[in-house]
């Protein structure tokens, strides 16, 4: 009796620990567009993620803000200090749920669809967005979550709207958007 309970531990721990992802971020992007002067538009990305989908089915990204890539380095530098405050605010923190049984489920190269809400730490703030986005099982042990529309977040909402303004004051420009689209592509690998 004893081997068995000891043998149902381990398949019942072995389960456990293999339902369990960590992301790739070499292979994950975050992108957020800016909109400056009404119409031109650039593209940004954070170049440092981490995260995972733990054995209960919470998803965590974690942004480090000073990764910031503007492709114009004193533009990384102001954002760095004039808007995300990196030194007060070094990360945000993105979570939501993910469905570990609809993963196991899936076989290499099906997906489904989410629609779902996502909690959003940022700059001293939280808020909840919604999030549309396909799961992709892109082999046995990945998983893909891509946005399949942008996430729109408003500055006011974390508190950003006073560096957006000192960062168009710097600049010399007429106008900073201050809601801006988020794309990402974050890949997960099986633990």
């Amino acid at each position: 009796m004893k081997h068995f309970i000891i043998a149902a531990l381990l398949l019942f721990t072995s389960a456990h620990a293999q339902s369990s992802y960590t992301l790739v971020p070499e292979k994950s992007k975050l992108v957020f567009t800016s909109i400056k002067s009404s119409s031109v538009i650039e593209a940004h990305e954070f170049k440092s993620l981490s995260g995972e989908i733990n054995e209960q089915g919470l998803a965590s990204v974690t942004i480090d803000l000073a990764s910031v890539e503007t492709g114009i380095d004193i533009r990384n530098e102001r954002m760095k200090s004039m808007l995300f405050h990196v030194e007060k605010y070094a990360q945000a923190l993105v979570q939501t749920e993910v469905s570990l049984s609809a993963l196991k489920n899936l076989k290499v190269g099906e997906s489904f669809h989410r629609h779902v809400p996502v909690s959003v730490e940022l700059h001293g703030q939280k808020q909840d967005l919604v999030a549309h986005s396909d799961v992709v099982k892109t082999s046995e042990s990945t998983v893909t979550i891509y946005s399949t529309k942008p996430v729109l977040v408003n500055a006011a909402e974390f508190d950003l709207v006073k560096g957006i303004a000192a960062l168009q004051k710097i600049a010399g420009l007429p106008s900073i958007a201050t809601s801006v689209p988020v794309t990402f592509k974050l890949v997960f690998k099986l633990d």
